[in-house]
Parts: structure tokens; sequence; C-alpha cells
């Protein structure tokens, strides 16, 4: 054991000025209280240690660490009493300190030659410089302060990262010292002040308000006795493993960078720098292994081959065997004698590798790639390096199943970047044009731009399922729920008014009030943000400073933050009910059309796109072109159209039966135009999507934009209606299809009541346009 004085920190003179001592007082106390309750033989160990004391009454007193370390007999007795009964003093790093950390006076040998080792490396301590190390001690005296006098739990934020250079082989060993504050006594010189909680809040979380505390409670109106317990502890494994987390949610580096970085925290973990960890994703573009892209370039195996140039052919040859038949393999030592008619062996024997093995890794028992574990140097006895890989493993499958899904992302990306949302129908053209371009990426070759995407004589179809009034009932809903809000906050405030006669809370009262009256008569988007920052800026910190005023006042703030609650409160209930209905039919109309796509590609290769609105749009483009190995007909249009009618009819019973289900009451409207003649098509980069190419198709477009509030000409009603299906078009002839599809539902009895046949009003830029409406039997 080392007793003497010795300081943490080499800056022994960087201590804050507190009124502080050494004292056994706290800790006797302890041990007189295990006396009483201790029934082992503890209990006389207990006894004795305390009958020791008992000849020195002045340790119980205001000792400097001068007089402490005069009494090593008992220095000793409290390391015996809280030290494990087992242990090497040589390997264990304890000590006894000041009670404001900084002072040891009483150490394991260990202990004092990794903090005399620390004192002689330069950049061994974390900030150690004199100011941060100030700054630390001013922190966690007042963190001191709160836990001990205020009853504020503080995480006193006494564990302390220490870092260290293995000089012999260049990698980082971590340590970390512990302090319990245990036998810590803080008493204050006069009444302590009441604290704002905020001012505790910002101080705990975000660091600020010493020069605040130092003023209310000055460092010198304390007394700070006892002693700490002082423990270091090497965490090297754990923290490399701690590192590797941090990587995982590192979205910043790039992934060959990542895989660097997670090889150097496995040398650390194993404590072998002369050993290297590389990884390899098994990265696949339409179930086709590819392997020139960055997450593969770190693979030593992959460059082994580069350097042999071995054909693109054989190492896919390789590494597809190897898929077919995962396993561990491991070679201590790579001799001339094991290369001959192995291709892998003599590429790295090449590359100057010695030492090779490489691990399957599985994510959700789905081969996701390997690790790669090699040495330049030396022959790797595998056995003892795999137990302490065994943590990592975990978090190596999530690395390489996130490199995986992030490579599957380039390539959506790309797409979406460049094309836009593709269905299957023709996604593999695009998976191969965006790995083209990734590919081109990669090698360093110059980009090309990629090229439109046009598909020309396309028949379109559009249709459209609309809540009916969803504004209105959206403004109508927000004005009834920030009422109940605001009359619940009057009520409160007028309540705890009651409670604490001298407070006055009319300023709130009125302008909340204020907000209610003007509601009542209208709402705008304006005024929803207004009143929400009132609420959560001026009223709720009131409320919340409030809460401790006593039983009655917590409970009826309690009250109001449960009904204002989004997820329960009835703050909110009006506008959950209708985003709950709402989303009751957007859920099931998504479903239908998911559905519905697979009855699509039956009729013909087709793209299918939908929009979310307050219900759903889609369109969806046909022809030859779409699908060249497909011939294409005037039939395939016709079953288009039919299917068409056929699935509006079953959107108008499947809303319809969902009202039930509705807490607010919703009815849906349905749309279908038609139009006779083909179309082209083409991609917009600029705009990111599809897009009608060509003057007179742009037509199509714009009539699509303005038809979904249409009235019936010299009217005032509405074309679309609940219960009906409204279909658009130009031409008789269009009319006459559908017609002949009608009467078929209608011999069905799916549709009830006469065809209506409509004028509909101008349109801007549009004229012409007529349409039929029926309604459909929903008992049919």
């Amino acid at each position: 054991m080392h007793s003497g004085i010795f300081h943490i920190n080499k800056h022994t003179n960087a201590t804050i000025d507190v009124d502080t001592a050494y004292s056994y007082k706290a800790f006797t106390d302890d041990l007189r209280h295990r006396i009483s309750t201790e029934t082992t033989i503890k209990g006389q160990f207990y006894k004795m240690i305390l009958d020791s004391f008992s000849k020195h009454p002045e340790l119980e007193g205001r000792l400097t660490a001068e007089e402490a370390i005069k009494y090593p007999d008992i220095l000793e007795l409290v390391y015996a009493v809280i030290s494990p009964a087992i242990v090497n003093e040589q390997d264990y790093y304890w000590g006894i300190g000041s009670a404001i950390p900084g002072e040891v006076i009483y150490s394991t040998n260990g202990f004092y030659k990794f903090i005399k080792a620390y004192h002689e490396y330069k950049n061994s301590i974390i900030n150690q410089d004199k100011a941060h190390f100030k700054n630390r001690q001013e922190d966690f005296f007042y963190r001191l302060i709160l836990e001990k006098l205020y009853r504020i739990s503080s995480d006193l934020r006494n564990d302390v990262i220490y870092t260290q250079m293995d000089e012999a082989r260049h990698l980082e060993k971590y340590f970390q010292i512990r302090i319990d504050t245990t036998y810590v006594q803080v008493t204050p010189k006069q009444p302590l002040p009441e604290l704002n909680p905020e001012l505790i809040e910002q101080f705990l979380h975000e660091n600020a308000g010493h020069e605040i505390f130092c003023d209310l409670i000055p460092m010198d109106m304390f007394t700070v006795t006892g002693f700490s317990l002082i423990t270091v502890e090497d965490i090297t494994a754990q923290h490399s493993i701690d590192k590797i987390k941090l990587a995982l949610v590192n979205d910043s580096a790039n992934t060959a960078e990542l895989f660097a970085e997670v090889g150097h925290h496995l040398q650390t973990l194993t404590n072998h720098s002369s050993i290297e960890f590389s990884l390899l994703p098994f990265l696949k573009v339409n179930g086709n292994l590819v392997l020139q892209t960055e997450e593969c370039f770190g693979s030593v195996l992959m460059n082994a081959f580069s350097v042999s140039k071995v054909s693109d052919e054989k190492y896919n040859a390789t590494l597809k065997d190897y898929i077919k038949n995962p396993r561990a393999v491991f070679y201590n030592e790579i001799k001339e004698g094991k290369i001959k008619d192995n291709l892998s062996l003599e590429s790295l024997h090449k590359a100057g590798i010695v030492a090779y093995a490489v691990l399957p890794v599985y994510y959700s028992r789905q081969l996701t790639g390997v690790l790669e574990i090699y040495s330049r140097k030396n022959v790797i006895h595998f056995e003892r390096l795999l137990s302490k890989l065994e943590a990592a493993v975990p978090l190596l499958s999530q690395l390489l199943h996130n490199s995986i899904e992030q490579f599957n992302a380039r390539i959506q990306n790309v797409i979406k970047e460049k094309f836009t949302r593709l269905q299957k129908s023709v996604e593999w053209k695009f998976n191969e044009a965006a790995w083209d371009y990734i590919r081109a990426k990669d090698s360093g070759k110059r980009q090309k731009e990629i090229d439109s995407v046009s598909f020309r004589d396309v028949y379109p179809l559009y249709g459209a399922v609309d809540i009916r009034n969803s504004t209105h009932k959206r403004n109508e809903a927000l004005q009834q729920d920030l009422d109940y809000i605001l009359t619940h906050a009057v009520q409160t405030l007028s309540a705890l008014s009651k409670l604490k006669p001298k407070a006055t809370y009319a300023r709130q009262i009125k302008q909340l009030n204020r907000w209610k009256n003007r509601i009542g008569v209208q709402i705008t988007d304006n005024d929803e943000m207004h009143i929400r920052t009132f609420v959560q800026e001026d009223i709720h910190p009131l409320l919340d400073k409030l809460k401790d005023s006593g039983a009655e006042a917590s409970k009826l703030i309690e009250n109001y933050f449960e009904q204002i609650d989004e997820h329960i409160g009835e703050g909110f209930a009006r506008r959950r009910d209708l985003e709950s209905s709402m989303s009751l039919i957007n859920r099931s109309l998504n479903s239908f059309f998911e559905s519905a796509q697979h009855d699509l590609q039956r009729i013909y290769p087709s793209y299918f796109e939908k929009f979310r609105t307050d219900g759903v749009e889609y369109d969806v483009y046909a022809g030859q072109e779409i699908a060249p190995a497909v011939p294409f007909t005037p039939a395939h249009v016709h079953k288009f159209r039919k299917w068409q009618l056929t699935s509006m009819i079953e959107i108008v019973k499947l809303t319809a039966g969902l009202k039930a289900k509705m807490r607010c009451k919703l009815d849906t409207t349905q749309l279908i135009f038609v139009h006779a003649n083909p179309i082209d098509i083409c991609f917009r980069k600029d705009e990111r999507r599809f897009d009608v190419e060509g003057a007179y198709n742009i037509r199509y477009e714009v009539v699509k934009k303005r038809i979904d509030k249409v009235f019936i000409k010299g009217t005032e009603e509405r074309l679309t209606q609940p219960g009906m299906i409204a279909i658009v078009y130009f031409d008789e002839a269009e009319a006459d299809e559908f017609i002949s599809y009608i009467d078929e539902a209608r011999k069905q009895k799916l549709i009830s009541g006469k065809t209506q046949f409509h004028d509909l009003e101008s349109l801007q830029g549009v004229t012409g346009l007529k349409a039929l409406r029926v309604k459909v039997n929903l008992k049919g």
C-alpha cells in the first residue's frame, strides 16, 4: 500500500476555494448503523474496527491531509472494510482522497503507479489543463450540493475516462476513474435559499448557470468534510464495444471509412495491433453479387485478387461457392505448401498476408457477409482471439446489414433522384440504369447524365376518391378542441387563484378569454400557431412552477395536463376522432389499391401510381412501350376502363361500411376521368416525376387538376356526391363505352336508379366537359 499525499492532476494549485477537511465521522456513523443491523460475523469485524477508531476520537473531527496520513493503521482498516476480501492490491486500483476530488492520501500500489504513469505521459488525461480541471471541480461541487442538501439527483459526473497509448502496440487503453462520495458530508453555514427549478434544469442538462449558482450559493457558504473513495477500472474492452456502437449510428462517415474505424476498434478490443480486420458485405443487384463498390474495397481478399489480377468472373465464382456453403475457415500460417490450387490463398500470399481467417456473419439467420481476420507479420492463434471478439459479433452483424440496406438505398435513391417511384413492371430497367451509374461513380469514371425515360402512346386512366368537406371538418374539430383547451386553462388558473389569494393570473386569463372569443367566430392557421405559442410559452411554464405549491394545486395542474395530452386528453378528442376516421378511410383505400394493382397487372403490365390527398388519387398508364414483349390491343383498354367502374363501386361500398367504425362520420366522393386517345409521358428530372409530354397531351393534365370540385352547368350543385360515381368525358363515344358497363352493373343490382347525364360548367382553359353520374346500390 502507498501512504502519502499526491494529486490526480499535476496542476496541484488548480483547486477550488472550499472549506474542506478530512473526517471519519460519516464512516463511523455508517459502521454503527451496520452493527445494529448486521447478523453475520461481519458485525464483530465492524465492532473491532469501531473500537480502533474509539481510541482516536479526533478522527471524527476535522483533519488536514497531513494529519490524516499520521494514522496508517486506520487507513488500512478503511481499506479492509471497503475493498473486496480477495484482491491483489498490485492489480487493484483504489484510493482514499479528499472530499472534493483531486488529492489522494492513501492508495494501493497499483493505483499510485497508474497515476504516476499518467503524470509522465503528457497527453494522458483528458482536459488536464488548469482551467478545465478547476471547472470540473466546480461542476462536481455544485452537483454535490444539489444531491446532498437539496435531494436532487444530479448525476455527479464523477466518472472520468482516461486514455493511455500503448507505445509498443500503438493501441489505446481506456480507464475509468470512479469517485464514491458516500462518506462526504456537506454542511451549510447559513439557511439554504430556494433555487429556481429552471436554473437547476439549465445547470444539470445544459451545463450552464455556474455564475448564478456562485452568487446564490457561494462556495464559502458550505463546509465539506469526509473523504471520497476512488477506483480505477480498465474499460478498454467495453469502451471498444461502445465505440463500435457509436460507429453504427454515424451517418456522416462513408462505409469504407466506417469499416476501417471498426477494424481499429477491434484491434483495441483484442489488444493486437499486428492483427487486422476487414468486413465484406454481400451486396446484390437483381440477385447478382456485386463487388466493385466502396463497401467492398476494404476487403483484404478483394484487394489480394486485384493485386493478382484475378478476373471478375473467377472471384465472383469463388464467393458464390462460399455463399453456397458458408463456414469459418482458418489459416494460422499461409505457407508455400498450402497455397497450391487455392486461388484465395495464392492471392493472399502474393499480397503479403501470412495468416488469414474468414468468419460468416448472419443477421436474422440471413448471411450478410464475412469478417476477415489477417496478419501481415505473425502467425495467429485464433482460439484465443475469438473469445475476445464474441461481444462484437452482434454489432458486426448489424453493421453489415446496415451496409446492405444503405447500398440498396443508394440504388433506390438514384432511381428516385433520377426517375421516380417505379412499379415492378419496369423496375428492372431502372435497377440496371442505377447500377451502371453507381459503378461508373465508384470506379472514378466521369459520370454521364442519365437520359430521360419516355413512354409514347400510352392510355391514361385517372380516378379520385375524396373525403367530402375534409377541410371544413378539420377546422371545426380544431376550433372545438382549442375552445376546450382555452376554457380548461381559464378554469385551472381561476381555481389556483382561489387557493393562493395573493397570486393573480388576471393577465393570462384575460388573454385566454380573448382567444376564446376570437376562435368562436372564425379560426385561421395563424390563430392556431399564436394560441399554441401562448399556451406553451406563457401558461405551461407558469403551471410547472406552481406544481409544488401544494397537493390541491398539484392535482389541479395534473388534471389540466392530462386533459390536453395529445394522445388521451379531451383537448385533442375532436381532432383525434377526425384523424382516426380519415386514417381509417385512407388505410382502407391504400390497402384496396395495393391489392388492385395485382388485378391491373393481370390485365396488362402497366404503370400505376397513387397519391395521398384527403383521400386517394391514382394514375394508370398502359401501352405497348410499357411492356414491349407483350402485344397490346384495344381489348386491354376496355378491360382497364371496366375495372375503373367496378373498383369505384367496391370503394363506395367499402367506405360506406366503414362508417360504423368512425367516431367522426365521413363520406367519400368518387370520380373517373375518361381520355379517349393515347398520350406521351416523360420523366421530368427537374420535377422528379412522370409528366405528360406535348402541347395536346398537357390538356389532359389540366382537366385532371380542375374537375374535382366542378359544378353542374347552370346549378350550384357539385358533380361529385357521396354514394355516387361521376364519370367525366369529352366525347359521346367515351360515354357509350361506360354506359354498357353501367348497364351490366345495373343488371347485377350494383347500380340503382337511372343514369344521369350532365353538362359541366366551363373551367379555366377547359370547355365542353360532360359527365354521367350513377348511384351505387349499397344493398346490392
